[in-house]
């Protein structure tokens, strides 16, 4: 790599932030419907023009939810972190999502890594038993449990351990003063739903990476040699199919990051995903926006850094 392509690649990443933070504005204004309507539908009150044009100057919409202004203000606070105020509860945003971060980068960092953890050393082993009984039968459960989207698996556990038998608390809420065995007891049922579909999806890949290797002419070359099987295994196909799996970890942080935005609604865990879903109910313009931007800045920058990995990894690829 040299500096001409890493900035490059660091320009190119800056463009999408940029466009990111446009598409975001327009969404959300898309949507039908006016914040000022919806608080004043909650308090129950009818109120007349002039008070609900000055709500509607205290939320920063006194121009309208396409107000150019409204926009610049908008593009301005993205980039410096000045996120604003909550529209019902007046509390600032930006300690709101501090406060849901360290949830959601729990539940997507350990969901991250048990899918490494697991999926990789799998297809290895995997790998290992071609053409065995065992082989069909780890390949079609992966490849059964990978199809599953994350909110159904996470439905059906909702389902049956939490809905049905009372096996797992109704809320994945935890504080972190608590006790080890309690964080991950309720941590267990959301970090399962995202976790076991990344295991599988790294399995299925590492293996068929590796069989494909497995016919290179290096390996007949080492097997020529006298290595053991078990070392061609590991030291020359599971090491080469680590690049391959290196550009899948960057699209499986991505596919967790937004699994858990789903899973933190149905095991109501307090994470940004259940602040970002009340808040887009409620045409919380200030969360929603804060919410979205934070989920896709930390998509672009895990995609940026694979990219750096990956071109480590192999020389011969060029960022």
């Amino acid at each position: 790599m040299n500096i001409y392509l890493i900035t490059r690649k660091i320009l190119q990443a800056a463009i999408l932030i940029i466009l990111t933070v446009i598409i975001i504005f327009v969404v959300y204004r898309l949507m039908p419907g006016n914040p000022a309507d919806l608080f004043l539908h909650s308090l129950g009150a009818r109120a007349t023009a002039a008070q609900k044009k000055a709500l509607l100057a205290s939320l920063g919409l006194n121009g309208g939810k396409w107000s150019f202004t409204g926009f610049l203000i908008y593009f301005k606070d993205m980039f410096t972190a000045n996120f604003g105020y909550d529209y019902y509860n007046g509390s600032s945003i930006s300690a709101e999502l501090a406060q849901a971060l360290p949830y959601t980068l729990a539940l997507i960092g350990t969901a991250t890594i048990l899918g490494w953890v697991i999926g990789i050393p799998l297809g290895i082993t995997t790998t290992r038993l071609r053409n065995k009984k065992s082989e069909s039968l780890i390949l079609t459960s992966s490849l059964v449990l990978s199809s599953i989207p994350y909110f159904v698996l996470g439905i059906v556990l909702y389902l049956y351990l939490v809905a049905f038998s009372s096996f797992f608390p109704i809320s994945s809420g935890f504080k972190w003063n608590d006790p080890i065995t309690t964080i991950l007891w309720d941590l267990s049922l959301p970090l399962i739903s995202l976790a076991i579909v990344g295991a599988t999806g790294h399995l299925i890949t590492m293996r068929a990476t590796m069989v494909s290797i497995l016919g290179e002419d290096f390996i007949n070359t080492a097997r020529a040699k006298g290595v053991p099987e078990k070392s061609i295994l590991r030291k020359h196909a599971a090491r080469n199919a680590m690049i391959p799996i290196s550009t899948r970890m960057a699209l499986e942080f991505a596919l967790v990051a937004s699994g858990a935005l789903i899973v933190d609604v149905i095991f109501s865990y307090p994470g940004i995903g259940l602040e970002l879903y009340n808040a887009t109910l409620s045409e919380n313009y200030p969360l929603s926006e804060a919410a979205t931007f934070l989920f896709s800045l930390v998509t672009i920058f895990a995609y940026l850094i694979v990219d750096f990995i990956h071109s480590w990894l192999d020389p011969r690829v060029k960022v």
